[in-house]
């Protein structure tokens, strides 16, 4: 039950630092962070398939509401939630299985910095693929890499403090 209440406070942390950091941060037109998948990253290794897709759906709405898009949140957050899974399971294999947190003690750099970045550039091409439409397609591309390399670099960062506290 503990760990519940700090994935809840966890929850809110994230939501609170998109909602009045990261979605006032202005940086450039390309770097567009979405920290907030941080949440659904860091969940924990045993959640069960459908307690991950409530809580990334959970997540996108409640970012669609705060950022006032009609959905892109929602259909990213559930697409990450959906192959986390997956790509979890190809990029750490089954040393994960006996961890806790995706980052933890028996997971190096490289397998999670595969994991997070493969999720993140995913998250933000559905994101900014669906904002775009197809209009100013490299400017979109661009927007994509750059938005996922710094969004990736502050996931890192939080993953790093993630497995101090969850020593």
């Amino acid at each position: 039950m503990q760990r519940v209440a700090e994935y809840i406070l966890f929850f809110v942390a994230v939501v609170l630092l998109q909602a009045l950091l990261f979605d006032n941060l202005l940086i450039g037109s390309l770097v567009v962070p979405l920290y907030y998948v941080v949440f659904v990253l860091l969940l924990p290794v045993e959640c069960g398939r459908v307690p991950l897709l409530l809580l990334g759906t959970l997540l996108g709405v409640v970012m669609d509401v705060l950022m006032g898009s009609p959905g892109l949140n929602t259909m990213a957050t559930v697409a990450v939630a959906y192959l986390r899974p997956v790509v979890m399971n190809l990029t750490m294999g089954k040393d994960v299985q006996h961890e806790s947190v995706p980052y933890g003690g028996a997971i190096d750099d490289k397998a999670f910095l595969l994991y997070a970045g493969g999720l993140i550039m995913c998250h933000e091409a559905i994101f900014f693929g669906f904002e775009s439409l197809g209009s100013h397609f490299f400017f979109t591309v661009a927007k994509i890499v750059v938005s996922s390399l710094f969004t990736l670099g502050l996931v890192w960062l939080t993953a790093r403090l993630f497995r101090l506290w969850a020593r």
